[in-house]
């Protein structure tokens, strides 16, 4: 796969997106913010617990080292094996710079310039990355179909909007996950794809989706692994949620688990919408809306996001560190492949 049109700048529809990304979230923050009293938001910091935020960035943490050696399996399956403790760096560093740069793929594609080091190319990286988002998403999207069943019990709303249609979003979600899941083990399907692309003005990328096929064909023989990665993908997620509950705690909230396994895959699924810079003001306002429900007032639910927010970015700097730690090494390597060339 050509990755020169991924690592160069975007063009002027991507720098358009980007700036309406930054003006919705901003709009959106602002919009919270003027709607939120001060003295509330004041006082629910004030009584914040350091060593429950210290347990939520210990439980994150811990999901993150599943995550990585999840993609570890996953890069083992196209034979790109790199031991684990660099898997897990690699996976930090993609971290951060999901957090850090202004788009939250930017991560993605840090670690497939670090694992293609290893591999014949950066199209089998760039496979790897995928099958992990991919399992990701199917993991959460499956989890948020099961976990928001009892709302219909509970509610007859969310944010205006009656339960059932909320609900039959997440079947289009699940269902768009597992049409992905579908697509990657039935390359029959790619010929359609390329159909589509084509009559759209898109039919450049037939050379690119070719490549990504073709390395994508060892998985299709592996799908006992990838049924047991998707298990893993969803004690990941559940740990995730774990997390919210640890920084509720540490904001003296206190709420029933089962809100938490309620509310936050519904959450995430609105977060991961490309509609917003990285999820700020999307992810707040959401919270606003869906732990309103149990009673949760606009304060508290905005801290309890915002908050669980800053706890992922303070230990994505953990990949910042790694990153600055190793940058003089590779000045140094590229500095001697310019010489000896």
């Amino acid at each position: 796969m050509n990755m020169a049109r991924v690592e160069g700048r975007p063009g002027w529809r991507g720098s358009l997106l980007l700036a309406a990304k930054v003006i919705f979230s901003l709009g959106l923050m602002i919009f919270l913010f003027a709607r939120i009293p001060l003295a509330e938001l004041g006082a629910t910091l004030h009584g914040v617990s350091p060593a429950w935020l210290v347990a939520a960035a210990g439980l994150l943490l811990a999901s993150n080292v599943l995550g990585a050696w999840q993609w570890q399996q996953l890069l083992r399956a196209v034979e790109i094996r790199i031991p684990f403790w660099k898997v897990l760096s690699y996976y930090h560093v993609g971290l951060f710079f999901n957090n850090f740069l202004p788009a939250n793929v930017g991560g993605d594609f840090a670690r497939v310039l670090d694992a293609a080091r290893y591999g014949p190319s950066r199209a089998t990286a760039f496979s790897t990355v995928i099958m992990d988002r991919l399992l990701g998403t199917l993991a959460l999207a499956g989890l948020a179909l099961v976990t928001t069943l009892p709302a219909f019990r509970d509610f007859h709303q969310v944010g205006g909007l009656p339960i059932s249609a909320v609900y039959l979003a997440l079947v289009g979600f699940f269902a768009l996950s597992v049409g992905l899941a579908w697509f990657v083990f039935h390359p029959a399907l790619l010929p359609a794809l390329e159909r589509l692309l084509s009559r759209l003005g898109l039919g450049g990328f037939k050379p690119a989706l070719d490549d990504l096929a073709g390395r994508l064909q060892g998985f299709r023989d592996q799908r006992g692994l990838f049924v047991r990665l998707l298990a893993v993908a969803v004690v990941v997620q559940v740990a995730r949620i774990g997390v919210h509950v640890l920084v509720a705690r540490a904001l003296g909230l206190d709420l029933r688990l089962q809100y938490f396994f309620l509310l936050v895959p519904l959450l995430a699924v609105a977060v991961s919408l490309p509609v917003s810079l990285n999820g700020i003001g999307v992810r707040e306002g959401a919270g606003i809306v869906l732990f309103g429900l149990v009673g949760v007032g606009r304060a508290d639910a905005f801290t309890l996001q915002f908050t669980t927010y800053l706890v992922a970015v303070a230990v994505s700097l953990l990949g910042g560190l790694v990153f600055l730690a190793r940058a003089p090494r590779r000045r140094a390597a590229a500095r001697q492949i310019r010489r000896s060339s």
